[in-house]
């Protein structure tokens, strides 16, 4: 029985990385070429969107290229995290967790200012300690 358990955590393991992999090439082609397929432009619920104007808990007109290049990234590094962890209730996979919905709620300035934001939030889920 064991045995089993073990193969089920690898196949996440392997699924995280196909993820990562298409994350990298989908931000390579939506955030680095700039390319923005038009059924990609959707209406979507944002808490905090700051372009031109700012919008708060609205639907904006969006394209989702590089909210879905982000999302498979980081939920492969999830999926890898839970295939070696064996669960989702640790720090690892409540910063990536946290770090998805920030990128998926904010839109324009507002998500580039989470991103620099998190990057100095981040270090805490590391140090400190599990209270019990």
């Amino acid at each position: 029985m064991k045995r089993k358990a073990y193969c089920i955590h690898n196949y996440f393991i392997v699924a995280g990385v196909v993820l990562i992999v298409a994350g990298l090439i989908a931000i390579y082609f939506f955030i680095v070429k700039g390319i923005k397929p038009e059924f990609l432009q959707l209406d979507v619920f944002t808490v905090y969107s700051k372009y031109l104007e700012t919008k708060t808990f609205t639907l904006i007109k969006n394209n989702q290229g590089d909210e879905i290049a982000f999302t498979l990234y980081w939920t492969g590094w999830l999926m890898i995290v839970y295939g070696l962890r064996k669960s989702l209730m640790n720090k690892e996979s409540l910063a990536i967790i946290i770090l998805i919905a920030g990128y998926v709620l904010l839109h324009g300035l507002a998500a580039m200012y989470f991103l620099l934001c998190f990057l100095f939030v981040l270090p805490l889920f590391f140090v400190i300690k599990k209270v019990k």
